[in-house]
């Protein structure tokens, strides 16, 4: 599975649980690009990873992460 099919399951696996928005998270060492992109996003909005504006020689190494805004049932 290439790195953008396992980025686009990770965010069908966040959308279908319990969180409420998405985060991107940039790797210490990213490229200006990606730390900039660094972020919460609606659903709606939540670019595409891995990012093609990533400038870094190993490429992008961006994920996602659920935003938990609600706990419990």
């Amino acid at each position: 599975m290439d790195r953008q099919a396992e980025q686009k399951a990770a965010l069908e696996k966040i959308r279908a649980g319990l969180a409420t928005k998405v985060r991107i998270l940039a790797n210490r060492d990213g490229c200006p690009y990606c730390e900039a992109m660094e972020g919460v996003y609606e659903f709606d909005n939540v670019p595409e990873l891995p990012h093609e504006g990533c400038s870094h020689p190993h490429g992008c190494r961006c994920f996602y992460a659920p935003v938990l805004d609600q706990f419990g049932p």
